[in-house]
């Protein structure tokens, strides 16, 4: 079976090409497939290709390779080959350090490499929660990377779309109607179902089935409840577990979906769930999402005492999807999906919308005006590194309706706007604001970000 491309493989290989010798860090949620890209990626760089150590599997022996001094890089090197019975080459070797945050002694041994002529990569999850109870210092001078699940681009390049990934970004560009939008709309729609998880996708190619997909999904929930419930995490394992659970339905509560401590356990308060809510954003389970009432840059998250207003995204949808127990079977049915309540469509096509967001690095917010008058709402907003502001409302019907983003665009100074539906594309001028608004079906979301190209 083909490999699955991801974006990063560009970031990694010019890395590889660097003069500056930086140790690699690559971090992520688990099952992201962190440690698959490094070894493809090692095979493919490196002309002696890689020599990778497990802390997963084999925590004893490879923590004792660490217990030297750890400043003494071609000591600690030949450690490893000797362990490994593998050669390293100074510049042709790829030395994998796998979970290196199991190991203290052997994330912070990464900064010794900086300078050298070894090249090292480790990969780790949870590196946001470890790090705090450590004795040891985050290493300094390490370039840092982090995965994701793959978002719609890379999952339609593991189905061999690459043709229609490139006509989106083309029409992303120039607004112009797509001819081939209803099909684009059912692979959107498969994404929901299916997710960006690698192992997920690799049974769904491999089997052709969505029961082989879920039972995938099934076994990463397990593993994620698990490692949350961790009494060594030092968190409320409990606490946090009815978090994770609670997420599917403050999505689809009907009005603001802003988090609400009260819906995870009845009197559910902010000091007893917040470090448990934190855990889960900083191991990448979920991703959080806070409220905003500037309309001109820079943004700024609210400010009030209670801490109380912004919303959690799981993320990756097709786990959500999963945790919602419905057959993608009557999902995909459109007949079927149609008498579903809007508000889980809606719940959906939201959570994805962050999710690729997230993939692409885009720091988020969502707007409401500061005086709460009405339910006006606006989804996400970002800005630019020129302190634009851009809006973008997602909606998950083709009959989409803008009023929040009209009141945006009246106050800010946004050169344009981005709806976000099951609409095709186009572009329409904003009445009495000077601005557009760019229709982009929900499928471009991978587009949106800082740095899209429009024509204008």
């Amino acid at each position: 079976m083909d490999y699955m491309r991801r974006k990063l493989e560009g970031s990694i290989e010019e890395w590889a090409r660097s003069e500056r010798h930086q140790p690699l860090l690559i971090q992520g949620a688990r099952r992201v497939g962190k440690t698959v890209l490094a070894e493809r990626m090692g095979s493919e760089l490196f002309e002696s290709g890689f020599v990778k150590l497990d802390f997963q599997t084999d925590l004893a022996r490879t923590s004792a390779l660490f217990d030297w001094p750890t400043d003494d890089v071609d000591g600690l090197v030949q450690r490893i080959a000797e362990y490994k019975g593998q050669p390293i080459e100074p510049g042709k070797t790829l030395v994998i350090l796998d979970e290196v945050q199991l190991c203290e002694q052997a994330l912070n041994s990464l900064r010794f490499f900086a300078g050298t002529s070894w090249r090292i990569l480790a990969t780790g999850s949870f590196l946001g929660v470890t790090t705090k109870r450590r004795s040891l210092p985050f290493p300094s001078d390490v370039r840092q990377l982090e995965l994701h699940p793959l978002d719609f681009e890379e999952y339609l390049w593991a189905l061999g779309e690459h043709a229609m990934a490139d006509d989106i970004r083309t029409h992303v560009r120039t607004g112009l109607p797509y001819v081939n939008h209803d099909r684009a709309l059912d692979l959107y729609r498969r994404y929901l179902v299916l997710g960006g998880m690698p192992r997920v996708l690799d049974a769904y190619r491999a089997e052709g089935t969505f029961e082989a997909a879920a039972e995938v999904q099934q076994e990463i929930n397990a593993t994620y409840t698990a490692d949350m419930t961790d009494p060594e995490n030092g968190i409320s394992g409990i606490s946090a577990k009815r978090i994770w659970d609670s997420l599917p339905k403050q999505l689809l509560r009907a009005s603001t979906k802003k988090f609400k401590y009260s819906e995870v356990v009845r009197g559910g308060r902010r000091e007893r769930l917040l470090e448990p809510l934190e855990w889960l954003a900083a191991a990448g389970i979920v991703s959080i999402n806070d409220l905003t009432c500037d309309v001109t840059a820079p943004l700024a998250p609210f400010n009030d005492e209670e801490g109380s207003y912004f919303k959690v995204y799981v993320a990756d949808t097709g786990i959500m999807f999963h945790k919602f127990g419905i057959a993608p079977e009557f999902f995909l049915d459109e007949t079927m999906r149609t008498s579903l309540a809007s508000d889980f469509r809606g719940a959906l096509a939201e959570n994805y919308v962050m999710q690729a967001l997230t993939a692409n690095n885009v720091r988020t917010f969502y707007w409401m005006p500061s005086d709460k008058v009405g339910n006006g709402e606006i989804d996400f907003v970002f800005q630019t590194r020129l302190a634009q502001v851009i809006p973008v409302e997602v909606k998950s019907a083709r009959n989409v309706k803008a009023r929040s983003l009209r009141k945006f665009m009246e106050e800010g100074r946004s050169p344009y706007a981005i709806r976000l539906s099951e609409a095709n594309f186009g572009i329409e001028p904003i009445a009495d604001t000077g601005t557009t608004l760019r229709s982009l079906p929900l499928y471009a979301a991978f587009c949106v970000g800082p740095t899209m190209e429009l024509e204008r």
